[in-house]
C-alpha cells in the first residue's frame, strides 16, 4: 500500500538533500528516519601501541573501556606480544598473561540481540590458543570467542538459546599479519579475512550478555591439571595482536 503524508515527505526530503532534514518528521516518521540514520558505533578500540612496561591498554573509542595489561604481556609501542605456553605445559598465569577489559555495566561490550562486530589484526606461527574472548563455555549469558585450532582461526557466538561458529577454512599461522572480522546479526555470523568474505553460517545466536571481561591472549579461568579438558584447558595464545576493534549496532 502506498503511504503519503508528512512523515514520508520528511524522509523524501532527507534523501533529496543528502540526509539533511529540514522539516521535523511526525511521530510516525521518527522510526523511519532513525532506521535510515542507524550506524555501527565503535565501543572498543585497542590500538595496543603502548610502550614497554605499560600497564594500561588505552581505549581510543571514547567509551573509556581501558584494559589492564598483565605483567607477562610484552608491549613494544606497536603491538602486544605473547610467549608460547602450550596447553600441556600445566601452568596457570591468570591475569598476568592477559590483557583484560572489564565488563561494562551498560552492556555496551556485549552483543545483546543485535548486530555486533569484532575485528582483530594478529599474526602467529603456532596452531593453538584462544586469541580473544568474552565469557567461557559455562558462563550464564553466553560467550564470544576467537581461537585457532590447527592454525585455523574461528569465531563463535553462543547464547543459552543458540550457537554459531565458523572458521577461516585454511590455516593462517604463517607468521604474516592477518585482519579477521566476524559480524554477528540476529540471523547469521560472517567472517572476513584480510577484507575478503571467507565464511558464513545462517544461524540465530540469541541474546549474548555476560558479566565477564574481554580477555586477549587466553581465558582467565582454566585448569592446569589435565591438558585434555578441552574448554577448560589453559590454551594461551602465542603470537602478536596489533589491534582489536569492536562495533555494535
Amino acid at each position: 500500500m502506498r503511504r503519503t503524508g508528512p512523515a514520508l515527505g520528511a524522509v523524501a526530503a532527507a534523501a533529496a538533500l543528502g540526509g539533511l532534514v529540514l522539516t521535523a518528521p511526525t511521530a510516525s516518521g521518527v522510526g523511519a528516519v532513525a532506521s535510515a540514520r542507524a550506524a555501527p558505533v565503535t565501543v572498543l578500540a585497542l590500538e595496543l601501541d603502548e610502550p614497554a612496561g605499560a600497564t594500561t591498554a588505552a581505549d581510543s573509542s571514547g567509551m573509556g573501556h581501558d584494559g589492564a595489561i598483565g605483567s607477562h604481556v610484552r608491549m613494544n609501542g606497536s603491538y602486544a606480544d605473547w610467549d608460547r605456553h602450550p596447553p600441556d605445559a600445566g601452568i596457570y598465569y591468570g591475569a598476568a598473561h592477559l590483557i583484560m577489559v572489564p565488563d561494562a555495566a551498560d552492556g555496551s561490550l556485549d552483543p545483546g540481540s543485535g548486530n555486533f562486530s569484532v575485528e582483530i589484526r594478529y599474526r602467529t606461527t603456532d596452531k593453538f590458543g584462544n586469541v580473544i574472548q568474552k565469557g567461557q563455555a559455562k558462563d550464564a549469558g553466553g560467550q564470544v570467542k576467537f581461537q585457532q585450532p590447527k592454525g585455523v582461526i574461528s569465531c563463535m557466538f553462543k547464547s543459552p538459546s543458540g550457537q554459531a561458529a565458523i572458521g577461516s577454512k585454511t590455516p593462517l599461522n604463517d607468521g604474516q599479519w592477518h585482519v579477521v572480522r566476524c559480524d554477528r546479526t540476529s540471523s547469521d555470523v560472517t567472517m572476513y579475512v584480510d577484507g575478503v568474505l571467507r565464511n558464513r553460517i545462517r544461524k540465530p545466536t540469541g541474546t549474548i550478555d555476560n558479566k565477564k571481561p574481554w580477555t586477549l591472549g587466553g581465558k582467565f579461568d582454566c585448569d592446569t591439571s589435565d591438558p585434555t579438558v578441552g574448554a577448560d584447558s589453559c590454551d594461551y595464545f602465542p603470537g602478536d595482536i596489533d589491534y582489536v576493534h569492536i562495533t555494535k549496532g
